[in-house]
């Protein structure tokens, strides 16, 4: 009985785990080459979306975003 109980802990445990997004701090190079934090988390495909279409900044100038160490 506790092995079976332990078991399914275990594989409750693993589901919850795998469903679980990402999340990163991002940020851009500004102008200057300053490095310039977005602020909040983005997870999974915001953060994705948010590398593949850039950051708009207050010029209209769209940057290139980096999330996370990748």
């Amino acid at each position: 009985m506790k092995t079976k109980l332990f078991f399914a802990a275990t594989l409750l445990i693993a589901s919850v785990a795998c469903n679980k997004e990402e999340c990163y701090e991002c940020h851009y190079d500004g102008p200057n080459g300053e490095e310039v934090e977005l602020e909040g988390e983005y997870c999974g495909d915001a953060a994705e979306d948010l590398e593949n279409a850039g950051f708009v900044g207050p010029d209209s100038t769209v940057y290139v975003v980096h999330c996370g160490e990748h």
